[in-house]
């Protein structure tokens, strides 16, 4: 059992629950700088449930990606610790290399997860009234977690991208506005725009390791249809899409001082510093001037500064947003 719940941990690679923790969290600051009352059991119930599903996905999608893989007979070899840039390749299916737990133990617990988190949806939509579309997100988001890697299997037909794009990219944010509020709004789509843009963009960057495995266990997703020079050219444009995307923030009517948004400056940094990276890594792609192993250092550096600036947009703009707060309140 202690190595089942440790083999659990490792698969489920918590430092990347910060993906649908902090743009959900950004959602209901955003509700409470727009004017309404913060509802601390509502924000905590919803977080706990905002984990049990990114948990169900999370795993779902390792076990199916694992197994597929074990069917086409290719072996994975113990990596290092799961981090925020780990890839299939690069750690993420330790805990089935080792034995801890297996692929069955695994989607049963995925499976517990959403039905802990339903009874906590009733909860929020019946006690607390939190509105008529919060069993509806939830559900949305149940669909999308498990339809990404099972059912219709979008991450194998191309749409897996354009799905967690939609779940963690908008969803998150929308629907942490929305239990906070109960109003359907533009607001926390105009807010969740750069945040929407740079996790497509690190979805398609993210395939780029695992491009021959996909292709192996037939994961047909948008990386392996547009190829890795394609995908390496799209992260430039996508780059400067998502910066472009802070602007209308600066003609909102909810009283940020420009100041405060100076600390966009931090993801910025970190995404620039991608940019420039993925410039040699095509360049490398179109004289194959590198190594294998090269190669794959080098894409684990661009994840790594690309992730940790996706991450900096919704962290910069909630500290943005609580010390508007802040200010509102001396």
């Amino acid at each position: 059992m202690k190595d089942i719940l440790s083999g659990w941990i490792e698969l489920s690679g918590l430092p990347k629950f910060t993906t649908s923790l902090f743009p959900f969290i950004l959602g209901s600051v955003v509700a409470w700088v727009d004017g309404y009352a913060f509802n601390g059991p509502v924000l905590a119930i919803s977080l706990l449930a905002v984990f049990l599903l990114s948990e169900f996905c999370f795993v779902l999608n390792a076990s199916s990606i694992y197994a597929d893989s074990k069917r086409k007979g290719i072996d994975f070899r113990v990596e290092g610790t799961s981090t925020l840039h780990s890839t299939a390749i690069s750690g993420r299916f330790n805990a089935f290399v080792k034995g801890d737990i297996t692929v069955k133990q695994a989607d049963i617990g995925a499976y517990l997860c959403v039905v802990a988190a339903i009874p906590l949806g009733v909860l929020l939509q019946v006690h607390f009234k939190t509105g008529y579309l919060t069993l509806p997100v939830g559900l949305l988001g149940i669909f999308i977690a498990y339809s990404y890697s099972r059912g219709p299997r979008l991450s194998y037909h191309g749409l897996g991208e354009i799905a967690l794009t939609t779940g963690v990219g908008w969803l998150t944010v929308f629907s942490g506005y929305y239990l906070q509020t109960q109003q359907v709004n533009w607001l926390p789509t105009i807010v969740a725009l750069p945040w929407v843009i740079d996790v497509f963009k690190l979805k398609l960057t993210r395939n780029i390791p695992d491009f021959e495995c996909d292709q192996m266990i037939n994961r047909r997703n948008l990386t392996i249809r547009l190829g890795k020079r394609m995908t390496a050219s799209l992260y430039a444009p996508l780059t400067i899409c998502s910066w472009l995307a802070f602007i209308p923030l600066l003609f909102l009517d909810i009283g940020v001082p420009y100041i405060f948004f100076v600390l966009l400056a931090l993801p910025i940094f970190f995404t620039a510093k991608s940019l420039i990276l993925i410039q040699t890594f095509k360049k490398s792609l179109m004289i194959k001037t590198k190594g294998e192993g090269e190669t794959k250092e080098q894409i684990s550096r661009i994840t790594k500064y690309a992730f940790t600036g996706m991450i900096l947009i919704p962290v910069a703009l909630i500290v943005i947003f609580v010390l508007t707060i802040v200010l509102q309140t001396l």
